[in-house]
């Protein structure tokens, strides 16, 4: 009995309210849009999160990557840069050990800068 009750109710509701019964199909679905409740399917909602996610993880990998690439090529050049800067230094450091030690050397640089020995005449081609 009660339950009969319960579903007259419900009955009479439904079929007294004229705004649900002349309304179409689609147009119920949009009032219900309105109303609050939400037709989107949920996995929908996860498809774009998840795919904005990934995104957003592409973005700062690559990002990562390039700055790693630019650096690793910064370090090749560098390296490369010392390396040079290395062996200048090694023949820097030679020619002045053979100018403390050799007197050959030494007379070399003399003539260079205009320099001679008192008594000996240098032959200096004109052009």
């Amino acid at each position: 009995m009660i339950w009969r009750c319960y579903l007259s109710k419900v009955a009479v509701t439904y079929w007294h309210n004229t705004q649900t019964i002349s309304m179409p199909v689609r147009d119920r679905v949009e009032t219900a849009v309105k109303g609050g409740e939400s037709v989107t399917p949920q996995w929908l909602v996860f498809a774009v999160i998840t795919s904005m996610t990934l995104m957003l993880c592409i973005a700062i990998n690559l990002r990562a990557y390039s700055i790693m690439n630019t650096e690793a090529q910064q370090n090749e050049r560098l390296n490369t840069e010392i390396e040079q800067m290395t062996n200048e230094n090694l023949a820097i450091q030679e020619e002045i050990h053979n100018l403390k030690t050799d007197s050959r050397a030494i007379e070399r640089e003399a003539r260079k800068i205009g320099m001679s020995r008192p008594n000996k005449k240098d032959f200096v081609p004109v052009n």
